[in-house]
């Protein structure tokens, strides 16, 4: 592995500028993408929430770098468990289902595993952030996939009062547009 890379990796923080200075080193770098991608995935590294978070910044600038990893991305969204490194990834697939919506670049097997994985973070024990990806995620895909609105509205209405404020806000919000 590239080990400037890594060393960026493990020295990096969620502090805005240092992501954005992750984010651009490897926009730059864009040969280092599958190096970054397979550090994000490496769960038995503790940095690989750190790599994660960076993924993320990096397809948040320029979703279109993500689209030759997708395959790869969705047939392992299963193996992240670690609290941090799910946020990153949660987030970077609720931009990528909005985005997707515009321009139908998801393959079938693609949204099934988003979607799986959108339901298992959102039965899990999770924080809010990534069970709220994963409701506006699920919302998204509900448009086109009839299923999804009504095991969600369950979902939301049965779980959102052993949860927090925050998890009501979004679930209040998203249950109004469902009905």
């Amino acid at each position: 592995m590239n080990s400037d890379l890594l060393n960026r990796i493990e020295n990096s923080t969620a502090h805005t500028q240092n992501r954005n200075d992750n984010a651009t080193f490897i926009i730059e770098n864009l040969n280092l993408i599958p190096i970054l991608i397979e550090a994000s995935f490496e769960i038995k590294k503790k940095s690989h929430f750190r790599a994660c978070c960076i993924l993320e910044k990096v397809f948040e600038l320029q979703i279109g770098l993500s689209l030759i990893y997708l395959d790869y991305i969705c047939e392992n969204l299963y193996k992240l468990k670690n609290d941090s490194a799910i946020r990153s990834i949660s987030r970077f697939v609720m931009f990528l289902v909005q985005d997707n919506s515009k321009k139908s670049y998801l393959s079938n097997k693609q949204l099934l595993k988003i979607m799986e994985a959108c339901f298992d973070w959102l039965i899990a024990d999770y924080r809010v952030a990534v069970k709220a990806h994963a409701i506006y995620t699920l919302f998204e895909l509900g448009k086109k996939e009839d299923w999804i609105n009504p095991e969600l509205r369950n979902i939301l209405e049965s779980d959102a009062i052993n949860h927090s404020a925050g998890y009501k806000s979004v679930a209040r919000k998203i249950l109004k547009k469902l009905n």
